[in-house]
């Protein structure tokens, strides 16, 4: 080593020794007997390779550490560099952390950026890994909670020795809740090749243990987004099975793919997540740099909302079940909130910022979620909305920003929830302010007529196991036949104000991304009737809440 490299080499371990939490002054908490408590959770702290900048990271890991819940210690999901073997960079690092590396214990996952002797040599980790990567694999215990990191450079190869290591670490602690870290995902927040690939091997070699060893949470890095996945059991949304959090804390973030499995996801800004851990389980709170929460599992009701009740009845339920909010915020991961985008009857798109309980949370705790097959919501004042299962839950719904201009792209998967803080006309969710209940759902496209499905004062939700019936097809005015080339034909429906009817002119079969022909309840001129100057066949598809889509219908017009 030149002289130059080693006086170099002797101040960064000075600097990093002065950190004493990070370099293990500090105990390892295994012996703590604390019942409820948090931790904070970043992931690819690297700074932006364009500026080499970790100021922001430090001041992000700074309010982090300054929650209110007072967290713990700090879990790093890899990538806290750009080059673990750049000792400068390590030291810029550590720089930017300041004092709050000096009062908080950090527990890191080995990332692809990290791998390197330098990073071994940092961080002194518990050494209870498989033989050879002692410190590369470890966990701990905190409180009711186990930890277990592994290195997912390593799992890549899917060795034995690490899936048995794994299953033992996880059979042999009694603790209630469980949860594991390591940088590369299982469940990918974006679609790049060569991390499908590894993360198919992760699902069959190291997921399944995860999953017989009751595994709750499971942290990771390395797509730089934000993205929770639902709770997933052999690849399924079940709430028996195990979240995925990817964090992103650093200078650069990508942008999600949209997959069956994301429950919430983010790109374009740095977060953290606080994870929580008491008697109801795990929960998970996610903030950017400005404070602003922008996911949470959890429900955090007023005062004053605590007694507001809501029934749900009907076929499957012995009487009925009646939940006051305060029962309903109790529920483990029930919390759900984003901005909804919606387009109501006049038509115009309107944005809502909400916070809610997931309707899945609800179903489930009152014992109806697998059965039902039609549920309403109903206020006091007799307003309901009705909808088949199929449309309420089997239907990816999402928030899209772009709704002003009809367009699809960055959209943002979102829950149905029960809202009990919202504010209508914002897409700022600190804004939001407690109020009565209120059903929101997300758009299936950004033209669909969601707003008119928002039920105010939800009180009652009733299910019923019956097989939903169907729209009845629509009419013409005039009827088909023969028509004076430059006449028009209107569209009818005898629920004209409930459904939607879209329209192909070209002899496909419509869709709900076809043509809508009733685009306004409120503006009857918006509702073009269809000129016809050839010989057309014209085929609608109705649509409406409650009721399966109707047969498409096929009328033909032959110019005289």
């Amino acid at each position: 080593m030149k002289l130059n490299n080693y006086i170099i080499y002797i101040l960064l371990i000075l600097i990093i020794l002065s950190y004493s939490s990070l370099a293990g002054c500090r105990e390892h908490p295994s012996n703590s007997e604390a019942e409820g408590f948090s931790f904070v959770f970043m992931s690819d702290t690297q700074a932006d390779p364009q500026t080499g900048d970790y100021t922001a990271w430090g001041q992000l890991l700074k309010q982090a550490t300054e929650h209110e819940s007072q967290p713990a210690f700090i879990m790093v999901g890899g990538d806290l560099v750009n080059d673990g073997s750049d000792q400068e960079e390590w030291e810029d690092f550590f720089t930017a952390g300041g004092e709050t590396l000096d009062k908080f214990r950090v527990y890191p996952a080995m990332g692809n950026h990290d791998d390197s002797e330098l990073y071994t040599s940092i961080f002194d980790l518990p050494d209870n890994g498989p033989e050879g990567k002692e410190e590369a694999f470890y966990s701990f215990d905190y409180g009711n909670a186990h930890f277990t990191v592994m290195d997912s450079n390593a799992m890549g190869a899917a060795e034995q020795e690490d899936i048995d290591w794994l299953r033992k670490d996880l059979s042999n602690t009694n603790k209630t809740c469980k949860i594991v870290m390591f940088h590369h995902p299982a469940y990918p927040a974006v679609e790049i090749p060569k991390d499908i690939v590894r993360a198919e091997t992760l699902r069959k070699a190291f997921v399944p243990v995860m999953e017989e060893g009751g595994v709750d949470l499971v942290l990771t890095g390395h797509q730089h987004v934000y993205m929770r996945t639902y709770s997933l059991l052999n690849g399924i949304r079940d709430e028996d099975g195990i979240i995925y959090l990817m964090g992103t804390s650093g200078g650069k973030q990508y942008t999600p793919s949209l997959f069956d499995y994301t429950a919430c996801s983010y790109s374009d800004k740095p977060v953290y997540s606080i994870v929580y851990v008491d008697k109801q389980g795990i929960s998970i709170e996610t903030r950017d740099s400005a404070g602003i929460v922008v996911d949470s599992t959890r429900v955090s009701i007023s005062e004053e909302q605590r007694d507001i009740s809501l029934v749900v009845r009907g076929d499957g339920i012995n009487g009925e079940h009646k939940f006051t909010l305060q029962e309903l915020s109790a529920l483990p991961n029930s919390g759900f909130q984003h901005v909804y985008s919606t387009i109501n009857n006049w038509p115009t798109p309107r944005f809502y910022a909400a916070k809610g309980i997931s309707l899945y949370s609800i179903l489930k705790a009152a014992g109806v979620l697998n059965t039902f097959k039609l549920i309403t919501f109903r206020s006091p004042d007799g307003y309901e909305v009705s909808f088949t299962r199929e449309q309420l839950l089997d239907t990816r719904r999402y928030y899209y920003p772009c709704v002003n201009e009809g367009r699809a792209d960055e959209a943002e998967p979102v829950e149905p929830i029960i809202a009990y803080a919202y504010k209508e006309g914002s897409a700022d969710l600190g804004n939001v302010l407690p109020d009565v209940l209120c059903l929101i759902i997300g758009q299936s496209s950004p033209e669909e007529h969601t707003n008119p499905a928002f039920v105010v004062n939800v009180s009652e939700i009733i299910i019923s196991n019956k097989e939903a019936q169907t729209w009845d097809a629509a009419t013409t005015f005039p009827l088909e036949g023969k028509i004076p080339s430059g006449e028009s034909v209107k569209l009818q429906h005898k629920h004209y104000g409930l459904v939607k009817l879209y329209y192909t002119l070209d002899g496909k079969d419509p869709t709900e991304q076809s043509s809508m022909y009733n685009v306004s309840t409120f503006q009857p001129e918006l509702n073009v009737p269809i000129t016809i100057t050839e010989d057309t066949i014209i085929k609608v598809l109705v649509t409406g809440y409650g009721k399966k889509n109707s047969p498409i219908s096929s009328f033909k017009f032959e110019v005289q």
